[in-house]
């Protein structure tokens, strides 16, 4: 069964108990008629109504998304409505002469829902909204951890080719003891990233200084290409 079935079986069932007035104006609503408003819950009945029989919801595993279909002079009393109600809705205009209400965001969707009597069914979907913002920010943080051990096994793999260079050319040799050891603590440790290869000096250096150490054999290796 879809979502959109559920929650109007839901609405529909005998489990909502509504006063004569109320049971009017939910049935006016799905039949696409005027309210008669008699108390202040009729609107919530009345937009009950009005989903039950042209509403249809996503399931919120693959999207949030809510809307209602009603003729041009329906819509237009039910969109007033739900504006008075802080609810106000996105609008679309249909062929047939329908015009779709709609709601996009689970927030949006979550307050209809329990204006409608539908609460159970609302935090359904902010506990999808949940979900979905911590695998969001998981994805975001997985995709820079790979991102910055791209760039460092980038950076060792052009620091290792430098240093090749710099022996094959015999140029290695003359530079500063503090670049040989270098270019000697990377060789030996070819993936290990700056943080821990600084601890491998002794006495240990600065990530920066490490860094700056690296740069200068890449640079002195781009001298002889």
């Amino acid at each position: 069964m879809s979502v959109s079935s559920e929650i109007k079986d839901f609405l529909s069932s005998d489990g909502i108990k509504r006063g004569k007035c109320c049971e009017n104006a939910f049935e006016a609503g799905k039949a696409g008629l005027p309210l008669s408003e008699l108390c202040p819950a009729c609107r919530n009945h009345y937009v009950a109504g009005a989903f039950v029989g042209g509403g249809t919801v996503t399931d919120p595993s693959k999207d949030f998304h809510l809307e209602i279909k009603a003729a041009d002079n329906v819509s237009a009393f039910l969109k007033s409505v739900l504006a008075e109600e802080g609810l106000e809705a996105g609008e679309c205009p249909l062929r047939g002469g329908k015009v779709r209400l709609y709601y996009k965001g689970s927030s949006r969707i979550s307050d209809f829902l329990t204006f409608v009597g539908a609460s159970k069914f609302a935090l359904e979907f902010m506990e999808y909204e949940v979900m979905r913002s911590v695998r969001s920010k998981e994805n975001r943080r997985s995709n820079a951890e790979f991102a910055n051990i791209d760039r460092a096994a980038t950076a060792a793999a052009e620091q290792m080719r430098a240093i090749a260079l710099l022996k094959e050319k015999g140029a290695l040799s003359l530079l500063s003891d503090e670049l040989i050891a270098t270019a000697r603590k990377r060789e030996e440790n070819p993936f290990m990233p700056l943080g821990e290869l600084c601890k491998e000096f002794s006495p240990p250096i600065s990530k920066s200084g490490l860094s700056h150490r690296l740069k200068k054999l890449v640079e002195e290796a781009d001298k002889l290409k």
